[in-house]
C-alpha cells in the first residue's frame, strides 16, 4: 500500500497542500479558520497520514532520532519499564528513540552517525573519550553516564536515596544491625554501589552499627554463604540490592529453616512481579519510573535542541515502601 502523503490529505479535504502543511506543522499565523484546521486534522487521521521523518529532517535541518546506547545496562524488568517510559516521553516531543547494544554494533560508535544521523546520542555508561570526541566532531551532541552514581543530575533519581529508604524502614521495625546484599554483576554496579552508599549514610545518621556488606550472586548457594556471615555479626535484617537478590536470600532462609521476618527481616528494591509471589511476600521499594524517565527525556530534548539542560532535583517522592510479610 502506498504511503499517504500531504497531497492526498489536501485532495481529500479539498484544500491546498500548503494549507495542509501549515496545519500539520502547527503554524497558526496564516489566518486558517478553526473549521479548516479541524477538517485537515480529521482527514489526516482518517487516512492514516504520518509525516515523513526524512522530510521533517530536511525542513528543520536536523534529525529527530535519539540513539540510546546500552553499555553495561541491566537486563531487568524495571529497566524494561524505564526504556518504555523514556520512549513515550520522547515521542511526545516528536523524537524517535532507537536502543542499540554498543557491544554488538559493527563499526562501534562511528557507525551510529553513518547509518542513523542521530539528533543526539545517549549512553547508559560513560563513553571512551575517543568515541565521544568523534561524535562531537560530527556535530552530534552526547549525554553519557546517565545510569552512573551521579545520574540524579539528569534523571532526578538519586540511587543513594533508595538505600536510605530501605534502612529507615528496617530501623522503624526496630532493627539495629543491618546487612546489605550486594551483587558483583558488572552491569549492576552503577545502581548497587550508590545504593550501598545510601545504606551506610543512613545507618550513620541513625546511630546504627556499620552495615554488614556481603557480595553474593543470584543463587541459593551464594545467599546461603551470606547468611552465615550475617549470623556471625548478629544481623537481624537485610537490605538487598534488588528484588532478585532478596528472593535468593529469602530462599536460602527457607532452606535453612530461618524464620522470616522473625529471625531475619528482608527488603528488596524494584517491586518486581516476583515480589508478590514469594512466601512470605517480599517487602520492597517501588520506583515510579515516569519521574526519572521524563526528567531524562527533558534533558535529552534540551541538549538535542542546543539548550543547557536543567539540573533535576532528587525525586524522593518517586520512591514508595511497599510493606509485605518479609519485614
Amino acid at each position: 500500500m502506498a504511503r499517504v502523503t500531504s497531497l492526498d490529505v489536501a485532495r481529500e479535504a479539498g484544500v491546498s497542500q500548503t494549507t495542509v502543511s501549515f496545519v500539520l506543522n502547527g503554524k497558526n499565523e496564516f489566518g486558517i479558520s478553526e473549521t479548516t484546521r479541524r477538517l485537515v486534522l480529521e482527514t489526516a487521521q482518517r487516512l492514516g497520514y504520518a509525516p515523513s521523518a526524512v522530510a521533517r529532517a530536511l525542513r528543520s535541518g536536523r534529525s529527530q532520532v535519539v540513539v540510546f546506547l546500552l553499555t553495561d545496562a541491566p537486563v531487568s524488568e524495571p529497566f524494561g519499564r524505564f526504556k518504555r517510559e523514556v520512549t513515550t516521553a520522547l515521542q511526545a516531543q516528536g523524537f524517535t528513540c532507537v536502543f542499540l547494544e554498543l557491544s554488538g554494533l559493527a563499526g562501534g560508535v562511528s557507525a551510529v552517525c553513518q547509518h542513523l544521523d542521530p539528533a543526539i546520542v545517549v549512553s547508559t555508561a560513560v563513553l571512551p573519550e575517543g568515541d565521544k570526541q568523534a561524535l562531537v566532531r560530527s556535530g552530534v551532541p552526547v549525554i553519557d553516564g546517565v545510569l552512573g552514581a551521579e545520574d540524579a543530575s539528569v534523571t532526578g533519581l538519586d540511587q543513594r536515596e533508595i538505600g536510605r529508604t530501605q534502612v529507615r524502614h528496617l530501623a522503624d521495625r526496630g532493627h539495629r544491625v543491618i546487612g546489605f546484599a550486594a551483587v558483583d554483576e558488572r552491569e549492576d554496579q552503577p545502581f548497587c554501589l550508590p545504593r550501598l552508599e545510601g545504606v551506610r549514610e543512613q545507618c550513620r545518621l541513625l546511630g546504627l552499627a556499620e552495615p554488614v556488606v556481603v557480595t553474593t550472586d543470584y543463587s541459593l548457594d551464594g545467599a546461603g554463604a551470606a547468611l552465615a556471615r550475617w549470623a556471625e555479626s548478629e544481623v537481624t535484617a537485610v537490605a538487598a540490592f534488588n528484588d532478585i537478590a532478596a528472593v535468593a536470600v529469602l530462599g536460602a532462609c527457607r532452606m535453612r529453616g530461618l524464620e522470616v521476618p522473625g529471625q531475619l527481616a528482608i527488603i528488596g528494591v524494584d517491586n518486581d512481579s516476583v515480589a508478590r509471589l514469594t512466601v512470605p511476600t517480599l517487602t520492597t521499594i517501588g520506583i515510579d519510573l515516569t519521574v526519572p524517565a521524563r526528567s531524562l527525556a527533558r534533558a535529552i530534548v534540551d541538549v538535542a535542541r542546543g539548550n543547557v539542560p536543567e539540573t533535576s532535583a532528587v525525586a524522593a517522592e518517586s520512591l514508595t515502601v511497599i510493606p509485605r510479610a518479609s519485614s
